[in-house]
């Protein structure tokens, strides 16, 4: 049930040869695929970068050499950098700032296998490895494909949402191999450069389960951080007044990207992220614009939902915010299907996925065959999901009821009633005619113990309402359930009330049953006309239904 319904007292709120010609139909190439560039938002800035190359050449070995007494230091304090010597090739770098990162579930000890992160210039000012001044070695724990943050930083860059860029790398520690990692570079002020036409602004880290009402960790900007933009932001999303909370909000937040970020989230089935779960994400104050950014990140476990639905709650703040607001929310799933026609389509997807997966070849080579045979099995198993959830929006896009039409006198129509079965051992749905006047009837028929019903799903603004039908009941044998009993109706997801009008049992004639319920915020809802019993037979009349809203 979407979580913006209440009924009652409710609340509601993813060989080297044979491995290369498996991917060869779809794409491929030495480099990253060259998509175009999404029209729903202005390009991002585009500069070439000394960057560029570790991006889009080969993969990489990077191998890291750690004094002893500084390695014993990252083992009693993981999270403090100490100065470390970075080869790759022909090239060194030393003094690099080297630290254990991750959190809950890809957290490692650095005697095993640690994702790190390289603050280049930490010990020594102004340097940078291929460009770069803060990049991360993933051990990808949660990512047996090490695909799914390379796909999926692709995509949101493409739409023109900013967002870290990634590739593969093999990363050995004091001689010891540690495999195939994921390297992404980090957000700091030279990503801020890249992507916005003024850096100077706050750039905030969401941490772990921590929402923009809080003091989030200050990634670069004004030090010492007094977040004074954040507690804005945040006492604008608690306005009490619907009109002016919206009108600050849109002041305050990219909404338009903010859109396509959101709907993203939901397509790549980002259950982790910031609109679902409070969580990996950054946030970016542009003082040009004076509005805040929202980016994602740690996107490791992408497209392994089975099918997250496109209706659903928020737990961010400024997500629920924004999709509470009827043209907001009309306009996420607008965005959903402009990302279905330009960005979000099976062969733009798989021509990136594929291009990355030649690249890395020739680095799997290099690992042992049960190591390298287990990446590419996942690789497979990732990109068949990544059909699948495509194959998933359309449907669900498809099926999607479209917004109701309230009439003056607050009636509604009610559309085609479909139906379904559960928990039902025996039984039918039909249509059927009145013998007596030919008028038309969902019929209910239990033979055994169980619920069967008739539904049909629309969306509604925010308010109460009233759902009635005329029913009649022959021969119905009940016994108690916790969400009501006999024939009756009420809103998916919750529990009949008023039962002395809404649960008919025994035979009985026309009868009017009813149920009332209130959506805090414009929802999708099902309306169920139902049957729960032992046997018997139940009818609604087809024209007996009336959902009206109430003042």
């Amino acid at each position: 049930m979407n979580p913006g319904t209440r009924a009652g007292s409710l609340s509601c709120c993813p060989p080297l040869v044979l491995a290369i010609l498996i991917w060869l139909p779809l794409g491929f190439g030495c480099g990253h695929a060259e998509q175009p560039a999404s029209q729903i938002h202005p390009a991002l800035p585009n500069t070439p970068q000394p960057s560029d190359a570790l991006f889009s050449g080969p993969i990489q070995t990077f191998e890291l050499v750690i004094a002893a007494d500084q390695f014993e230091s990252l083992r009693r304090e993981p999270r403090k950098s100490v100065p470390a010597i970075v080869r790759s090739g022909t090239n060194e770098w030393t003094s690099v700032g080297v630290r254990v990162k991750g959190a809950a579930g890809s957290t490692r000890p650095i005697d095993d296998l640690p994702a790190l992160t390289l603050n280049v210039d930490k010990f020594k000012p102004g340097q940078k490895i291929f460009g770069l001044d803060k990049l991360h070695l993933n051990n990808s724990v949660q990512d047996g494909s090490r695909m799914s943050e390379i796909v999926c930083s692709d995509l949101y860059r493409r739409a023109g949402v900013p967002a870290t860029r990634a590739t593969h790398a093999l990363v050995r520690l004091n001689g010891r191999n540690l495999g195939l990692y994921v390297l992404k570079e980090g957000f700091d002020r030279s990503f801020l450069n890249r992507n916005f036409k003024d850096s100077s602004g706050n750039l905030y880290d969401g941490g772990f389960l921590r929402d923009i009402d809080q003091q989030l960790e200050l990634d670069a900007g004004k030090t010492p951080p007094d977040w004074k933009d954040l507690q804005t932001l945040s006492a604008v999303c608690n306005l009490p007044d619907a009109t002016a909370r919206k009108a600050q909000i849109a002041k305050l937040v990219d909404v338009d990207r903010f859109l396509t970020y959101l709907a993203l989230q939901v397509m790549t089935e980002d259950w982790d992220g910031y609109p679902c779960n409070r969580n990996n994400y950054r946030v970016y104050h542009d003082p040009s614009a004076g509005r805040f950014t929202f980016m994602p990140h740690g996107m490791d476990q992408m497209f392994s939902q089975g099918g997250m639905p496109l209706n659903r709650g928020f737990e961010g703040i400024v997500a629920a915010r924004i999709i509470q607001v009827p043209e907001w929310r009309s306009g996420y799933f607008d965005r959903i299907e402009s990302l279905l026609t330009n960005v979000f389509t099976t062969n733009a997807i798989l021509a990136t996925f594929d291009a990355a997966v030649s690249r890395r070849e020739p680095a799997l080579a290099k690992l042992s065959r049960g190591e390298a045979d287990d990446i590419r099995g996942n690789t497979r198993d990732l990109r068949r999901r990544i059909i699948d959830r495509v194959d998933d929006i359309q449907r669900q896009i498809a099926s999607r009821p479209k917004p109701a039409k309230v009439a003056a006198n607050g009636l509604i129509e009610v559309g085609r009633w479909q139906p379904r079965t559960q928990d039902a051992e025996g039984g039918r749905t039909d249509i059927v005619q009145e013998p007596a006047d030919g008028r038309q009837m969902l019929r209910i028929e239990l033979t055994r113990a169980g619920i069967l019903s008739w539904r049909t799903r629309l969306e509604l603004p925010e308010g109460r309402y009233r759902l009635e039908a005329r029913a009649k009941v022959q021969d119905l044998v009940t016994s108690p359930n916790e969400r009501g009993t006999g024939l009756g109706v009420r809103l998916s997801g919750t529990t009949r009330q008023n039962r002395s009008q809404n649960e008919l049992q025994g035979t009985t004639g026309w009868t009017t049953v009813q149920f009332e319920f209130s959506l805090e915020s414009t929802s999708e809802v099902e309306l169920v006309a139902e049957m729960r019993g032992q046997k018997g037979t139940g009818f609604f009349d087809t024209k007996g239904f009336r959902l009206s809203r109430l003042p």
